[in-house]
């Protein structure tokens, strides 16, 4: 693998994992990792509940909550890495080789790789995320009230924290929290990253088929970040499901659920993109009288050559003169001119922002599908269709 392509695999907890020797042979492959993040994130706790508490093994299987945080949304978070990180360092490079980029914007973005790749691998970020996620677990911990803790969280009769409920605040969820701080620290260096990109002299060309100027393979980080939007909804999910059968859900709960994930993840994956917007619509501006200009004159010639309507039938005026006009099957006029015109039609239409519909929709599709699991699992199908109908409606 190229630097390039390793280069959003760094970052928290990249360090942690090699101290752990979760980073090195036989854990290099991403289904290994997920099996040690299943093994410190969720296998515990239902472990420490079946042998000192079983009586609340049930309550625990209907804690949808907590399976959906550690044992779908951590291993998502850890796949997500080995899917993610090479394609955004693919589509970093690609400005590189596309022609997007004279010799010295190329050796600008180089620079920026250089200093994206120290901060990635900084051990103060490393420490501060770690720390962080302590702290966030601790804070959740004190502000958690003995009474609204689920039952297989406390000792029976008490509101001391269970073996199980201890491990989840110890050791839980500040991987998981450790995992989502890395993947915000990515986030926020790819960010870095694009923004000293739009910045540079970038040689956007208006027709180009992509309608975005040749930026269109930008598009693809949404695609790579699926996994992680996947992950995201699936925590959102989680509190959902717990929500329905609780009993304690609402429409506007739901929707605040669905919306504020969709929101969160167009927000952290998308909104990077908007920074090109502002030489695509320069670009735009100014190549679009041009090329309109160029239809113009080819139209006029086009009307006439062939739409004069002083010329004899087989024949085209010229002053006084009097030319043979060619067959109109055999003349190569139309045909240019349809391919001009389909050029000025790219030109006119070159969108403002590096983003297709289908990328929009496959991440859309991805980070909403944990909530339908929820529901499937958590209510019956008929409640079920009336609840998308009312997030619908």
């Amino acid at each position: 693998m190229s630097d390039l392509e390793a280069l959003f695999r760094h970052g928290p907890p990249r360090h942690l994992a090699h101290f752990i020797h979760v980073a090195r042979p036989p854990f290099v492959q991403p289904f290994r990792r997920v099996l040690v993040v299943l093994a410190i994130g969720w296998l515990p706790l239902p472990v420490f509940t079946l042998l000192l508490a079983p009586e609340q093994l049930g309550d625990f299987g209907r804690d949808i909550g907590v399976h959906a945080r550690y044992a779908v949304a951590a291993p998502l978070l850890v796949v997500a890495l080995s899917s993610c990180g090479p394609r955004l360092g693919q589509i970093a490079g690609h400005f590189a080789r596309s022609g997007l980029l004279d010799a010295a914007g190329r050796h600008a973005l180089f620079r920026q790789i250089v200093v994206s790749r120290r901060l990635l691998d900084s051990h103060v970020i490393e420490a501060a995320t770690v720390v962080l996620a302590f702290v966030a677990a601790m804070l959740t911990f004190r502000g958690a009230a003995g009474a609204q803790l689920a039952g297989w969280m406390r000792d029976p009769g008490t509101d001391r924290l269970s073996m199980a409920g201890l491990w989840q605040f110890a050791f839980s969820l500040p991987l998981l929290l450790t995992l989502l701080i890395g993947w915000l620290w990515r986030i926020a260096i790819w960010t870095r990253l694009l923004i000293c990109l739009s910045r540079l002299d970038l040689r956007l060309v208006a027709a180009h088929p992509d309608q975005c100027g040749g930026l269109g393979f930008l598009s693809q980080s949404l695609r790579a970040f699926t996994l992680f939007g996947m992950a995201l909804g699936a925590i959102a999910a989680g509190r959902l499901g717990h929500d329905h059968l609780a009993g304690t859900s609402s429409r506007f709960t739901d929707g605040l659920l669905v919306g504020g994930s969709v929101g969160v993840v167009a927000i952290l994956c998308a909104g990077p993109l908007i920074l090109f917007s502002g030489k695509m619509m320069a670009v735009w501006r100014q190549s679009s009288m041009a090329y309109g200009a160029l239809a113009m004159e080819l139209g006029s010639s086009l009307e006439a050559r062939w739409l004069r309507r002083d010329a004899a039938p087989g024949y085209v005026r010229e002053g006084a003169d009097r030319k043979e006009r060619p067959a109109i099957l055999e003349a190569p006029d139309f045909s240019a001119g349809a391919d001009l015109f389909a050029v000025v039609a790219g030109a006119q239409a070159m969108r403002f922002l590096p983003v297709d519909l289908r990328s929009v929709v496959m991440l859309v599709a991805a980070t909403l599908l944990p909530f339908a699991a929820a529901l499937c699992l958590t209510l019956p199908l008929g409640v079920v269709l009336a609840t998308l109908k009312g997030l619908l409606v």
